[in-house]
């Protein structure tokens, strides 16, 4: 059982499009703190390996040749990988499924390398990660947010700098402590900005934050 407090993401990939498959290897093979275990074109497969190397994650399509791939790894036992669908599929439908099935981060294959990196290291520390697309149907399913002409539109404009970037830092999925690292700050700044951004922006919590961020553009798309 390898160390749990082990700093490097370990992750195993599974898709059967070349071009995509390729290209996201070679993202996180670069990557330093990650490290690529295996990349299959078969989800049993990837459970088999799965269970003998241990990953952090599993970065998965929806559909794997004619195999359900989320339903495999997630009637897998034992597995105690966290996983990110990637996929071209952009329906609500989908996400609400693969959100059932256990995904914890949902990304469509023209996401950026930026984007794939951080939503692999938000999931792997716990948090979960939707696209910006995915997030904006979310919104309209369940209304997150107060209407468009509450405090936190006109109030936008009221942050400062570092408060936009703390906010940034929330929509990513980041902790304070990761924040403050980020940005060379204290943690009690950090704090002390994320209270400030809730309360400017008339904001009940981090989640309506990070997804106002989403709306207002300031995370990668």
């Amino acid at each position: 059982m390898r160390n749990e407090h082990h700093s490097t993401i370990r992750i195993a990939l599974v898709d059967d499009e070349g071009l995509a498959r390729d290209s996201f290897s070679a993202v996180l093979t670069h990557e330093e703190g990650m490290e690529l275990l295996t990349v299959t074109d078969s989800p049993r497969d990837a459970v088999m390996t799965a269970e003998r190397t241990d990953p952090d994650v599993i970065l998965t399509d929806l559909t794997v040749g004619q195999e359900n791939a989320l339903e495999i790894l997630s009637r897998a036992q034992g597995l105690r990988a966290k996983i990110v669908v990637i996929t071209s599929r952009d329906s609500e439908e989908s996400l609400f499924r693969a959100l059932k099935l256990g995904a914890r981060g949902y990304l469509l294959k023209s996401t950026t390398r930026h984007e794939l990196i951080e939503a692999v290291r938000a999931v792997a520390r716990g948090n979960a990660y939707l696209c910006p697309v995915m997030v904006s149907l979310m919104l309209d399913r369940f209304k997150i947010l107060p209407p468009a002409g509450g405090p936190h539109g006109s109030a936008f404009s009221e942050l400062s700098d570092r408060e936009v970037e703390v906010l940034k830092g929330i929509a990513l999925g980041m902790s304070n402590n990761e924040i403050a690292q980020d940005l060379s700050l204290t943690i009690a700044t950090v704090k002390s900005h994320v209270s400030n951004v809730l309360s400017k922006l008339g904001l009940r919590d981090r989640l309506q934050a990070g997804i106002l961020a989403h709306r207002k553009g300031l995370t990668p798309h």
